[in-house]
């Protein structure tokens, strides 16, 4: 139980709000400090975009041609290469779709965001490839060798690409 005096009813108490110490005429510059900081923080740019979606799609490549060569050695079933290599795809996709909603303010920024959409148009069509090498599994064309080198094709550009706009 807290010990309140009696003779201070609680409607009687006045609350203050508190300053945290700040002059009235220093609040204005704080508060554009802040913004300022926050904004810098949160705009990694066009950069900085661009390399993430080339890592995850780097990774996504990487991923489906383990499948596709575990299926290969006959250690993965169709199906399970089938959704490896829709799952990748997926986020080849998703890659490409952030990087086309992106705003370059420079040339620069425009170049890169142009060299992305290419590779990774690239990778799509490696999935392509294999995809219809997978499902066509018959010897015929594209055998699952030539899935394999698209992929390969399109992890190489991926990398080369990587190389140029580097983690940001």
């Amino acid at each position: 139980m807290l010990d309140t005096p009696d003779s201070a009813p609680a409607a009687k108490i006045t609350v203050r709000p508190a300053t945290f110490g700040a002059r009235p005429t220093a609040r204005p510059a704080l508060v554009a400090l802040a913004a300022l900081a926050f904004l810098t923080g949160c705009s990694g740019g066009v950069g900085a975009s661009v390399s993430t979606a080339v890592q995850d799609s780097s990774s996504a490549v990487a991923t489906a041609r383990i499948a596709l060569r575990q299926d290969m050695d006959g250690k993965l079933t169709q199906a399970a290469t089938d959704t490896s290599l829709e799952d990748a795809l997926k986020e080849v996709e998703a890659s490409r779709s952030s990087v086309l909603k992106l705003s370059p303010a420079t040339q620069e920024e425009r170049v890169a965001q142009k060299q992305a959409l290419d590779v990774l148009d690239q990778c799509a069509a490696g999935f392509a490839t294999a995809r219809a090498a997978l499902a066509g599994n018959d010897g015929g064309s594209p055998s699952l060798s030539d899935g394999d080198k698209a992929l390969a094709d399109a992890q190489d550009a991926l990398k080369q690409l990587e190389g140029t706009v580097g983690p940001q």
